[in-house]
């Protein structure tokens, strides 16, 4: 199973090395957000885009649920979106052949989540010895955005106010919280905190999602104006045998810092959480 997945791998990264490459002697028409840094160590938009098109690594330091992403658009001839399109088709494979062996080796599906080196140590040394211990399994998984259909116009935005919310029985986070440790204090008064609520009673568990750009795509067809969106946290290819690149807006290659919206007034989760050590929320 190990040999599949360096397989699997070595396949992509090829195909990964194979679009940069394109990318640097075809140089189609491009915009590619960047950082002052780069601006002014003379790095260009195209080359920013390779560099992170490649990215399947984890960094020194780096959170495990931090992904890099940039936006941008990138026009793709016919060649370059059957390229895309492989490399997409490879990274769904390397997928399923690691879920494969997470199943096959009974380890909980949100392991896949980090990496795989850090919580199985008989893969851990293996992937080492393979060269792979390190590798990002989010960077590696996420496809490449691919437009068959050129819009005439790409708005990007940044949404950095999103939220899951779950709904949740009282019953499954008194188990949550016993999970923890019954004997810790801070354990013990959330536990008293649910004394008075039945365990069919609902709340809500909220996870803060990270910040990312959603690109808002405007079609003009025949009469119609159709509008779709999609989130992207790669620069996204879009078909096209033309070096004319749609209408689009530029924005920070960073979120910006707070709130970019003012809070709903008919919000129906209290502001403060009631089970802080499960970002559990009771409803107004």
């Amino acid at each position: 199973m190990i040999h599949s997945i360096v397989e699997c791998y070595d396949q992509l990264q090829q195909q990964l090395q194979q679009l940069s490459q394109t990318l640097k002697q075809h140089v189609p028409a491009h915009w590619i957000a960047q950082h002052n840094w780069e601006i002014e160590n003379n790095v260009t938009m195209l080359n920013s885009a390779c560099e992170l098109l490649t990215d399947v690594w984890y960094r020194d330091g780096q959170d495990g649920r931090e992904t890099r992403s940039r936006h941008g658009i990138i026009l793709a001839n016919v060649d370059m979106q059957q390229l895309v399109s492989k490399i997409n088709a490879s990274k769904d494979e390397l997928r399923r052949v690691i879920q494969l062996y997470q199943q096959q080796n009974k380890c909980p599906d949100e392991n896949i989540k980090h990496l795989l080196g850090q919580r199985h140590s008989e893969f851990r040394e293996q992937l080492t010895v393979s060269g792979l211990a390190r590798l990002h399994l989010k960077q590696c998984y996420r496809h490449i955005p691919l437009l068959e259909k050129k819009p005439t116009k790409v708005g990007f935005s940044w949404y950095v106010n999103g939220r899951s919310i779950k709904q949740i029985r009282v019953a499954d986070i008194r188990q949550k919280l016993l999970m923890l440790g019954h004997e810790k204090a801070h354990v013990q008064v959330q536990l008293a905190l649910l004394a008075s609520y039945k365990d069919h009673d609902m709340m809500a568990q909220v996870q803060t999602l990270a910040p990312i750009v959603r690109a808002n795509l405007v079609y003009q067809q025949d009469d119609q104006i159709i509008k779709k969106a999609m989130n992207v946290s790669l620069p996204l290819f879009i078909a096209s045998e033309d070096s004319t690149l749609p209408i689009f807006n530029q924005i920070a290659p960073e979120p910006p810092t707070g709130r970019t919206r003012q809070a709903r007034n008919d919000q129906r989760l209290e502001t403060e959480p009631f089970i802080p050590s499960l970002r559990i929320y009771r409803y107004r």
